[in-house]
């Protein structure tokens, strides 16, 4: 195989590399060993644009909200009845969802359709209760109104919930949802 000839540039590259490489043995005579340039120019494209930032979504929220628009529009006429209700009302936000996941579940294999699941419009501040939550939620009221609808569009709810949206001022209005559930 014929020896390649190594160009100008690549010798300058391979001398930029091994600058501060110490040998241990007979210092071998280079030939052509030209002079290192000490500063390099880039030319880097300038940016025009402005930034724009942009929030990433938290969860799929918006996903299964009113993502059923005809069960929506049977539930919102009454011509549809919630098959089974669940009250979350007092209940911390684990013991919440680890009931709500194992209602569904059940519900689900009960060959439920709809449920109403009560979460409470977020009433004033238990006393005792203010000094363990977190400074960021100090000012908040309805932490499981908040959190549900997150719970059924994220995780193992989600492949149990087709759909959910708020339910009617009689069934608890914005303090309730009605959840389609997916056949099984």
């Amino acid at each position: 195989m014929a020896k390649k000839d190594i160009s100008d540039e690549d010798r300058r590259l391979w001398q930029l590399y091994t600058r501060n490489i110490n040998r241990t043995e007979a210092r071998a005579h280079h030939v052509g060993v030209e002079k290192i340039a000490r500063s390099f120019k880039i030319d880097a494209p300038k940016v025009t644009s402005k930034k724009i930032f942009v929030r990433a979504p938290l969860s799929n929220f918006g996903s299964l909200k009113n993502f059923d628009n005809n069960w929506g529009k049977k539930l919102k006429g009454g011509k549809a009845r919630p098959d089974g209700k669940i009250d979350l009302h007092g209940l911390t936000c684990v013991e919440a969802h680890d009931k709500l996941y194992r209602y569904l579940s059940r519900a689900q294999q009960n060959q439920k359709r709809v449920v109403l699941v009560v979460t409470g419009k977020g009433g004033p501040k238990k006393s005792g209760y203010a000094e363990l939550r977190h400074t960021d939620f100090a000012n908040s009221r309805g932490v499981l109104r908040r959190e549900v609808p997150l719970w059924l569009s994220s995780g193992n709810m989600r492949n149990m919930v087709v759909s959910f949206q708020d339910a009617r001022p009689r069934d608890g209005g914005t303090g309730a949802l009605y959840v389609v559930l997916k056949r099984i």
